[in-house]
């Protein structure tokens, strides 16, 4: 079996709760969110979340639940709760499946403005030093020994798994995109410097034009849908 492995996180539609596990470094970021735009964070972060969990919920022939819940020997597919998978991903690793295999990956794909300079340069890093490029939702690994420990994180994966290539399989499929909105922490800066407003109004410039003008390869069609959400979920978010 298949399961999709949603990471924990903040309950975005608990606002007491998500004001009291906000990472502390991150907290201004998110009170600056909330002083510029109409929409609450984690109001926004909710929206986002329901865009993704549409997503998981088309999924064929997969099953949804916690790492710990997943029995011995399955596949698991983790996944952040803003990304998206293609309906076809149970099924491909269904045919691709080899029992002497731990884990599966396939190419990042990643929406975001200037994602294209970055995949370039992502794609000749990988075909220049031969490494595997793990993001958060493009791999699945085999629920044996210890390696579902390796969930959390990419990190983890891709430094477990650059010393045992062997057991790595690639599928040469488009099976997930990697939703990086204006409300991922990474495009508001977790660990770096303060942000200001003006920083912040220009990366809501961006991205009012991102998803209107995303053009989706022959692969990736199946996120046509949620692209259109994303972009109306841009359009009611206003500066005030």
């Amino acid at each position: 079996m298949v399961y999709v492995c949603v990471r924990r996180t903040l309950d975005w539609g608990d606002k007491a709760a998500v004001d009291a596990g906000l990472i502390e470094s991150f907290r201004p970021k998110a009170e600056l969110w909330n002083a510029t735009f109409n929409i609450p964070y984690h109001e926004f972060r909710q929206r986002v979340k329901r865009i993704a969990q549409l997503s998981l919920d088309r999924v064929e022939n997969a099953q949804r639940a916690s790492v710990e819940a997943a029995p011995p020997g399955a596949l698991l597919v983790p996944v952040d709760d803003d990304d998206w998978f293609s309906p076809d991903l149970a099924n491909r690793l269904r045919e691709e499946f080899d029992p002497s295999i731990s884990c599966y990956y396939w190419n990042r794909r990643i929406l975001e403005p200037g994602r294209h300079l970055r995949r370039i340069k992502g794609l000749l890093k990988e075909f220049v030093t031969g490494e595997v490029i793990f993001a958060s939702n493009n791999y699945a690994i085999r629920n044996v020994g210890d390696l579902a420990r390796l969930t959390g994180g990419h990190t983890e994966v891709y430094r477990h798994f650059q010393a045992t290539r062997g057991q790595v399989k690639y599928l040469a499929a488009a099976l997930s995109l990697q939703n990086r909105s204006l409300a991922s922490q990474t495009t508001l800066g977790l660990w770096r410097q303060a942000l200001t407003r003006d920083a912040l109004i220009e990366r809501f410039d961006r991205y009012r034009t991102l998803y209107p003008k995303t053009h989706l390869s022959r692969g990736l069609r199946w996120a046509a849908p949620y692209v259109t959400l994303m972009s109306e979920l841009m359009d009611a978010l206003k500066l005030q």
